[in-house]
């Protein structure tokens, strides 16, 4: 086990013997580090790269909140490059187009008030993060929109699905510092469109909405990255365009 698995493998039992929840806040920054045994720069630098993946949140001068439970091998999975990237990546895709849309029809018939707020609060931090341009942001308030929906589902098995989906690392806050503005700006656009049919309560429209952001996306890293999707995303695209 390397170095940084050692960490998370302490980390995820720091947070299980704590009994953290997402929203919860991580101990202060020296005593995490004393009880990881590791330097307070070599934490800081596990829980950006923990950020950058959707894991948890760091507020200045607040401190670190959990995003997800932070299991101990969907954490390592999060860290660890696969020895194909390029084929993780048209996987995790594949598997966002399968489930979100489904998770998403779920979500606007059991999405409370309280919930709906939140996800517009993500928005704004959203909007804030793309007129920063601090793509790392960007991608961190992005995957967690999609981890509110799945908690608006209250379904504990849908929430822990959409965390594994979304925490994996696409390096995609990388690939939002290389589009265009407008590119951007339509990825955003697609959130405020998600959530407006929540709040109608929009079954089939959010469902296809959900689908529509994701291929968006894969459009994206097809034409920026040359990666090539999975052939059900590229019949999914090609269809879209024809229509």
């Amino acid at each position: 086990m390397g170095r940084e698995d050692k960490i998370l493998e302490r980390l995820s039992e720091i947070i299980r013997e704590l009994d953290l929840e997402p929203g919860s806040r991580l101990p202060a920054e020296r005593k995490l580090a004393s009880q990881l045994e590791v330097s307070r720069n070599t934490l800081r630098n596990t829980l950006r790269m923990l950020e950058a993946r959707g894991l948890v949140r760091i507020r200045m001068g607040s401190g670190t909140y959990l995003r997800t439970r932070l299991l101990t091998g969907m954490a390592q999975d999060a860290l660890n490059l696969p020895h194909n990237p390029d084929k993780l990546l048209a996987d995790q895709f594949e598997a966002a187009f399968m489930f979100l849309p489904v998770m998403a029809t779920q979500c606007a018939v059991r999405i409370g008030e309280r919930q709906l707020a939140e996800l517009q609060q993500c928005n704004i931090s959203l909007s804030r993060s793309l007129f920063a341009e601090e793509p790392e942001m960007v991608w961190s308030e992005c995957l967690n929109f999609f981890h509110l929906m799945a908690l608006g589902t209250g379904n504990e098995f849908v929430v822990r699905t959409v965390e594994q989906i979304c925490s994996t690392d696409m390096s995609a806050h990388k690939l939002l510092s290389k589009i265009e503005r407008e590119e951007r700006e339509k990825i955003f656009a697609g959130h405020v469109k998600i959530l407006h049919a929540l709040r109608e309560r929009n079954q089939e429209g959010v469902a296809r909405l959900t689908e529509d952001y994701v291929l968006c996306l894969c459009r994206i890293i097809e034409e920026y990255e040359q990666v090539k999707m999975t052939d059900m995303l590229f019949k999914a695209m090609r269809g879209r365009e024809r229509e």
